[in-house]
Formats: structure tokens, sequence, C-alpha cells
């Protein structure tokens, strides 16, 4: 996916957050390992498992962000699709973190990355995915059609910051969202020095049809929760996260 490449840089910069992290490095302190986490970006969850002691294999699509996770060192990086990815031997922990499943844009994709998963998990080794919880509302297209909004000012290394707006679209007849991302890079003095777009194209799921595809591809359903501290899938959460164990 080239569009990953051309932004591989601000990555770090852009998703900053550690929420999720006690979540991973708790499941990682009860599996057996090793860990493989697929759809890697530039190492926000491997590195720091790999740095709390444990076995890390990260896999990633692109080679940019991928090389930027070589940098900080610890897991043992591979640049390959995760549909088919072979990492050459099995784990007992397998990580698919911040919306890396939603990438699949269709349904085979999906059943393929997950039949991928179970292949090179041990027996009975665990699966856990988490993803954006999109309610109906946040799809649904306001009056007037998509408009442009900001997303979110981060700091940059050198002292000036990153904004980032974005216009999306919804199509459900395809489950498929399109988010158009524009970046504004601003130096120190507040002066604007660089523009660049991207785009990122989702196909947002569901806990039942998430959990039926887990089902097809040989796991079962051990956990379903609505955040990072086991609190209950509701309507109203924001994220998804699926425990799935290997038969």
């Amino acid at each position: 996916m080239p569009e990953y490449d051309a932004l591989a840089d601000l990555y770090n910069v852009e998703y900053d957050h550690d929420y999720d992290l006690p979540l991973w490095l708790d499941l990682a302190a009860r599996e057996p390992g090793p860990i493989i986490e697929w759809g890697a970006g530039t190492g926000r969850v491997a590195e720091p498992l790999a740095r709390a002691g444990h076995d890390v294999t990260a896999v990633e699509i692109s080679e940019d962000m991928a090389a930027r996770g070589r940098e900080k060192g610890g897991a043992e990086w591979i640049t390959a699709d995760m549909r088919h990815a072979d990492p050459g031997h099995d784990f007992g922990l397998a990580v698919c973190a911040f919306n890396s499943f939603l990438c699949l844009t269709t349904p085979d994709d999906a059943l393929a990355f997950l039949g991928n998963a179970a292949a090179h998990l041990k027996p009975g080794g665990l699966l856990g995915i988490e993803v954006s919880a999109f309610r109906p509302e946040e799809l649904a297209a306001p009056p007037g059609g998509p408009a442009l909004q900001h997303d979110l000012t981060r700091d940059l290394p050198d002292g000036g910051t990153l904004e980032r707006f974005s216009v999306s679209s919804y199509d459900a007849a395809e489950q498929l969202l399109t988010m158009r991302l524009f970046y504004e890079l601003y130096d120190s003095g507040n002066v604007m020095y660089e523009r660049r777009s991207g785009t990122l194209e989702i196909r947002p799921t569901t806990r039942d049809e998430l959990s039926l595809m887990l089902r097809l591809a040989d796991f079962t359903v051990e956990a379903v929760y609505g955040g990072f501290d086991g609190e209950p899938f509701t309507a109203e959460s924001d994220h998804l996260v699926v425990l799935a164990r290997r038969g």
C-alpha cells in the first residue's frame, strides 16, 4: 500500500497514544509466546512489547513504515502483506491493533488474514483484534454532504506543529469509509512550510460480523470488550476489542 509510505515519517507524531498498551502488555505476560503483531505500523505496540522482554515479530506491508520500526530495535521485522505473510514459525499470542484489521477492505481479504493468523498460531494460541467502533450517525453524511474537519494538532520533533484535516465519505453498499487526509506542517515560528495529502480507505465492522468471521477461521471468541479496561461493549463504545483463541 504505497499511500502509507508517503506519510510514514509522520506516523509516530500523528499516532502517539499509548492507552491501549497496558492491555497488550498484560496479555503478553499472561499468554505463552512468542508474539506476532500483524499490521505493526512503525512499532507503536511491537516495540514496547519487545522492550518488556518478549520475543516479538512485527509484520508491516509498508517498507518505509517497517524501516522506522527497525530503527526502534527490539522486534524482528517482516515487510509483507498480512493476508499471506509467512513468518516461518508459530506464535502463542497474535495482536492486530489500532484498525489494522479495518484496512482489509473486503470480506475475502479479512478471512484470508484470519486464516493466515490461525495458521501461524500454536494450538490454543490467542488473537487480539482492536478496531474503532463506528456508530451509524458517525458514518452518515452530514446535511450538505461531506465537509472538511480539523482532526488533530501534534507537536513536531523540531519544535513545529502538525495540523491534520480530513473529508470522509461512507459507501454503505460497499461498507467502505474513505478519508481524504490533509496535512499542514508549521515551523517553530508558526510558518507553514509543507502541505501533504493522502487517502485512507477502511471497512468498518461490527461485533457480530467480526465474531462470525473469527468462527469461520476456526477461532473461538473468548472475550469482547468496549475498551482497554475490560469494560462491556455497548452501543456507546468507541472501541471494539475481541480476543479469540485458535481451535
